[in-house]
């Protein structure tokens, strides 16, 4: 990545100091797909069929477009017609919500399933802003994802998601604690899709009442910082596609926390969207739902709490 100048040099953004190589996620999704479909062959899994492959195609597009954009700095506009197109692509292989016919059917399904894709792919690259947040949090959660997938009904799972986490884990020791390399959008996007794809073969698959709410647990920690920040900086009269700092974790770094910590605290949260899903799995859909939010918002809140007194300690300027 320094042989080809695809270097992120610091801005008034950035918590790094000096000019870091990214594109790590080339290394990341490049061997992802290299064992991928070794790994299902070996394993039993299905590679031909649809939902695979249109995934696996839609995955490919958005890390080229990723990288192609690194290369030359495109406009956002071309980046988010490649996260549509790729959302369209996972949702046209049958990756979609499987809504009642009472709540619009399979239309407005695929619908909310497209939205979701694109909103998950931004919301994790939003996030990809400190050493090792993005890839240790999915690094947690793909593990995680392999182990209660066959629980959740979801057994096909388990190689795709524990490949991926082992991907990840590859990459951490040159992201964390400090960075050598980062992720990038390659990286970030890609996963994102993934990420949000597998949640909603969950909520297709899942034989739990409230098993769907496996992905957006594991999600959670991230979703929240994002829609949070949104809402925030709406109620305030600021842009929402204007670049910022605003983020929660990154008013915490801004605030002199070690950002070490605050990706382990991100972790945490991932952990803890674990054991949430885990308890609410067997309840019908309202309990199950109303108590998974209750649930997973409490460390949030406490979490937007605590930076909103280190806002008061020390001066981190607007935010």
């Amino acid at each position: 990545m320094i042989r080809v100048a695809v270097l992120d040099h610091p801005g008034h953004r950035s918590a790094h100091e000096a000019p870091t190589p990214k594109g790590g996620g080339v290394g990341v999704m490049a061997t992802f797909f290299v064992l991928f479909p070794i790994l299902q062959g070996i394993t039993g899994q299905p590679i031909l069929s649809a939902p695979v492959l249109l995934t696996a195609l839609a995955t490919a597009l958005l890390a080229a477009v990723s990288w192609l954009d690194d290369l030359y700095q495109w406009p956002p506009s071309i980046k988010f017609a490649a996260q549509c197109l790729a959302a369209v692509l996972v949702v046209a292989g049958g990756t979609s919500l499987p809504l009642p016919p009472a709540w619009g059917g399979a239309v407005a399904g695929a619908v909310l399933s497209v939205l979701w894709l694109v909103f998950i792919t931004n919301a994790i690259n939003f996030m990809d802003g400190l050493n090792g947040l993005i890839s240790g949090s999915l690094a947690v959660g793909c593990g995680i994802l392999a182990l209660l997938g066959p629980a959740f009904g979801v057994p096909d799972l388990f190689w795709p998601a524990l490949l991926l986490c082992a991907c990840l884990c590859g990459f951490l020791p040159f992201n964390y604690p400090k960075a050598r390399i980062f992720l990038g959008d390659v990286g970030s996007q890609s996963c994102g899709l993934l990420a949000g794809a597998a949640a909603l073969h969950v909520a297709h698959a899942t034989h739990q009442p409230s098993g769907w709410v496996l992905g957006p647990c594991l999600l959670f920690p991230l979703i929240y910082d994002v829609l949070f920040t949104l809402v925030r900086r709406k109620l305030a009269g600021h842009s929402l596609v204007q670049a910022h700092r605003g983020h929660l974790y990154q008013v915490f770094h801004r605030s002199g926390i070690n950002p070490a910590l605050i990706t382990l605290v991100e972790w945490g949260f991932v952990v803890w969207g674990a054991g949430v899903a885990c308890w609410v799995a067997p309840m019908a859909f309202v309990p199950g739902f109303a108590s998974a939010l209750g649930l997973l918002l409490a460390p949030q809140l406490l979490w937007t709490g605590l930076a909103g007194l280190q806002t008061r300690r020390h001066q981190v300027g607007p935010w």
